[in-house]
C-alpha cells in the first residue's frame, strides 16, 4: 500500500492540513516548510489525491467520453488510447460512457449532475439533436465531438472528410470497371438513433447520382449485431442484379462479409469486389482495400483542442479534418463479368 497523507504528516512533523496546502496552495505555507514536506513526500513516493485537488479547483478533472459503439472495438479503443496519451499527462482522468439508444443518450443530457462529474463532454461516433446539446450548453463545459456530423453546439469536431474518402472509393471501383455496386451498411436511423454512418450514406447517393448512368447503385442495410454479413449476404441475393462489387461502411462489416462470401463459395475479388472503410486491424494483413484513417491521431487532436478550451482559448479550427487515403490492396479488381 502506497504511503497516506498521515504518513507524510507524521514523518515532517507537520499537520495533514500543512501536507495538503503544500500541494494545493504552495504560496501558504512557509518555503522551508514546503520544501521538507515536499522532500518527505519525494522519499516516500507520494502523490496527493487526484479528486482532493480537483475538488479544491471546483473542477472534477474527469472528461467524459460518450460513445455510441463499443468501447472495446478498434475505432473507439484508438480514439481512447489518443485522448488518454494526452489528457493523463494534463491531470485529466476520463469517464467512459456507452449509449446504445435515444433513451439513454436523452437521460444523460438531461442529467445536469453531469457537470459535477466532468469539465467536458466527448461524443463519438453519432448524432446528438440540437435540443439535448443545448442543455448540454447551459452548463458551460466543452462539447466535442468526434468522427459525427458538426452542428453549432458543438465547441469543435474531429474527423475525415467522408465525401472524398466515399469518392476515392467509389471513383477507384469505377476506374477498374464496375458498373453495379452495393453499399451495405448499419441504418443510420435505426430505433430513431443516429449513427455516425449518415453523412458516409449520403455522400454514397450522392457520388453515384452525379455519376449518373456510368453507375448502378443500390444500398443494403445489415443489423450491427453478429449475424451481419449473413444478413447482407442475403440481401445481395434477392438483388435482380448482383453487384459487382460492395463498399461496406466500415472494415467491421467489409471482412465478415469477405469471409462470408469466400464460405458461400465466391472469389475475391474475381467474382465480386468488396472495399472498407477504417484500415483497422487485420485490413492490411487480409489485402482489404479501404479508406485509412487514425483514430489515435484524432484523439490526440482532440484532446489538445479540449487543452485549449478548458483554458479558455479558442481552438485553431473548430472543423477539424484528419488525413485518410486509399489503402488499394487485393480485394479489389476490374470484373469478369
Amino acid at each position: 500500500m502506497g504511503a497516506s497523507i498521515q504518513d507524510v504528516a507524521d514523518r515532517a512533523g507537520v499537520s495533514i492540513a500543512t501536507v495538503s496546502r503544500t500541494f494545493t496552495l504552495p504560496d501558504k505555507v512557509l518555503p522551508q516548510t514546503r520544501e521538507k514536506v515536499l522532500k518527505v513526500a519525494q522519499d516516500l513516493d507520494y502523490t496527493i489525491s487526484r479528486s482532493a485537488s480537483a475538488l479544491k479547483s471546483g473542477k472534477s478533472a474527469r472528461i467524459a467520453f460518450l460513445t455510441g459503439g463499443e468501447l472495446d472495438s478498434w475505432y473507439d479503443s484508438h480514439v481512447l488510447a489518443g485522448l488518454n496519451s494526452v489528457l493523463h499527462d494534463a491531470g485529466y482522468d476520463i469517464a467512459l460512457y456507452a449509449v446504445s439508444d435515444t433513451q439513454e443518450r436523452h437521460a444523460f443530457f438531461s442529467d445536469m449532475s453531469i457537470k459535477r462529474n466532468a469539465d467536458a463532454v466527448l461524443v463519438v461516433s453519432f448524432q446528438i439533436p440540437c435540443t439535448e446539446a443545448d442543455k448540454l450548453a447551459t452548463t458551460g463545459i466543452p462539447l466535442i465531438g468526434i468522427n459525427t456530423e458538426p452542428i453549432p453546439e458543438f465547441s469543435a469536431t474531429v474527423g475525415i472528410d467522408e465525401t472524398s474518402c466515399m469518392r476515392l472509393i467509389i471513383n477507384h471501383l469505377v476506374n477498374l470497371g464496375h458498373h453495379k455496386i452495393a453499399y451495405v451498411c448499419l441504418d443510420p436511423e435505426t430505433e430513431h438513433f443516429k449513427w455516425n454512418g449518415r453523412a458516409r450514406l449520403q455522400a454514397f447517393h450522392s457520388i453515384c447520382s452525379q455519376l449518373g448512368d456510368q453507375v448502378s447503385s443500390t444500398v443494403v442495410y445489415a443489423p450491427k449485431d453478429d449475424t451481419r454479413a449473413d444478413f447482407a449476404l442475403s440481401q445481395l441475393a434477392r438483388l435482380d442484379q448482383y453487384p459487382t462489387a460492395v463498399i461496406c461502411m466500415n472494415d467491421e462489416y467489409a471482412l465478415p462479409l469477405l469471409f462470408c462470401m469466400q464460405r458461400s463459395g465466391y472469389t475475391i475479388p474475381r467474382d465480386v469486389s468488396v472495399a472498407g472503410f477504417d484500415d483497422s486491424t487485420y485490413a492490411r494483413e487480409i489485402g482489404l482495400t479501404t479508406i485509412h484513417q487514425d483514430p489515435y491521431e484524432m484523439g490526440k487532436s482532440a484532446a489538445k483542442t479540449l487543452l485549449k478550451l478548458l483554458e479558455g482559448e479558442n481552438p485553431d479550427q473548430n472543423v477539424q479534418i484528419q488525413p485518410s487515403f486509399l489503402a488499394v490492396r487485393s480485394t479489389t479488381a476490374p470484373p469478369e463479368r
